[in-house]
């Protein structure tokens, strides 16, 4: 590695402001666009059915998991990631725009439900791999524009401001979703979302990285065997990796919640807003206990997370026709969220060193192949066989995680380890 430009004292404190700048508006426009609640809601009122849905959660959750295997090894020998960065954006708040005027154009009776079902996901498609390729770019921005013992710091306060971020989500959906016909008030959220990300991309402008050289590292073929032979040696990342795609099963069914909701009770706008509202504040209680627990143990997450997939798909078939529950249900997927991100970093530092944790997060990532193949199988399957059976093969299946998790408390705290 060739050192060209290091920051300094005014560039890092400019671009401490500018990195808390972009990561609240980034997350208000995830907050906005709700892939669990509010994008199946909006489709499955255009008539998308089970299949469809899931070919959704393929392409907002899973493709831009997946497809970060291949811009990191395009962007792995870049010197800056500045310019990029801005080049995925602009085409996210393009797609946004695009989808906005799609539904626009929708509402007014130009266009049939189909052709724009087509059209919104063939933009999401677009828009999901160019949130891969920023991916790559954020993940890395923060070490390149300020000094390392900035970092934890930055991290803690983005957390206050995700949760400001949320509380603000939920007094913007909300009235839009109520006071505006369908669709222009789906159309009216992806505006929202859209001009979100543009005030967030400003911050970006503004900021001066360090410009670093570096030879690429591997090309695709000998990437794949890397991780295929991590995986193989190395036991901690195996179960991590296991667990990983375990919890990304329950990610992927998430949505089909809402399909059943909306199956059960009136499609309309006051449902699904109740049902973002109870996730978002799931999402919001959970990050307020961790922050104030502050010493918690990964296991003791990753035990709630795993409780919470488990039960979730069987209280909805339960009472599926009791809102109450729906409501709970979703206040758990959003501590489910919360958690799921706090256990994966969180157990990827206790089977790491500062050395190889960057190259162990990439094979997570690669790795993570649940998000891309499960959600179509679950549509399938809903379809075919009803939500019942699925839903309870879902939960037989995310039981196995106790045991990936056992496998794994053995090897990072062998007994009489303390």
């Amino acid at each position: 590695m060739i050192l060209n430009q290091w920051i300094n004292e005014r560039d890092h404190k400019r671009n401490f402001i500018l990195l808390l700048w972009q990561s609240f508006f980034f997350m208000l426009t995830i907050n906005l666009l709700d892939k669990d609640t509010i994008l199946p809601g909006m489709l499955t009122k255009m008539g998308a059915g089970e299949v469809l849905i899931g070919l959704l959660s393929v392409i907002t959750i899973g493709l831009p998991k997946f497809s970060q295997i291949f811009f990191g090894l395009i962007l792995q020998n870049k010197p800056t990631r500045k310019k990029y960065l801005l080049q995925g954006f602009g085409i996210r708040i393009t797609a946004l725009l695009a989808i906005a005027y799609v539904l626009w154009e929708y509402y007014l009776f130009r266009l049939c439900a189909s052709t724009t079902i087509a059209l919104i996901l063939i933009l999401f498609f677009i828009y999901s791999l160019a949130a891969a390729y920023t991916s790559v770019g954020i993940i890395d921005m923060a070490p390149r524009a300020l000094f390392r013992q900035s970092l934890k710091r930055l991290y803690s306060l983005k957390q206050v401001g995700n949760g400001l971020g949320i509380v603000l989500a939920i007094m913007l959906v909300r009235p839009v979703l109520k006071m505006f016909p369908y669709p222009f008030n789906y159309s009216i959220i992806h505006i929202m979302g859209a001009v979100s990300l543009l005030i967030s991309t400003l911050a970006i402008i503004g900021l001066k990285e360090k410009i670093l050289i570096t030879r690429a590292k591997y090309k695709l073929k000998s990437y794949f065997k890397f991780v295929f032979d991590e995986l193989k040696t190395n036991k901690s990342l195996l179960y991590l990796s296991l667990i990983v795609n375990s919890e990304g099963l329950f990610l992927s069914v998430i949505p089909f919640f809402t399909t059943l909701a909306i199956s059960k009770f009136a499609v309309n706008a006051r449902l699904i807003a109740s049902l973002f509202m109870w996730k978002i504040l799931g999402v919001l209680a959970s990050s307020i206990f961790l922050t104030a627990k502050r010493n918690y143990d990964y296991f003791k997450v990753l035990s709630a997370n795993i409780f919470i997939s488990i039960i979730a798909p069987l209280a909805i078939i339960l009472f599926a026709n009791n809102l109450i529950v729906y409501k709970l249900v979703f206040f758990m997927v959003g501590i489910f969220n919360s958690f799921y991100r706090i256990t994966f970093e969180g157990l990827l530092v206790e089977i790491s060193t500062d050395k190889n944790r960057a190259t162990y997060a990439s094979v997570l990532g690669s790795s993570n192949i649940s998000t891309f193949i499960i959600p179509l199988i679950s549509g399938g399957m809903i379809k075919t066989l009803g939500y019942t059976v699925t839903f309870i093969l879902t939960a037989l299946l995310l039981s196995i995680t106790i045991l990936f998790m056992q496998k794994l408390k053995i090897i990072i705290r062998p007994a009489g380890a303390g």
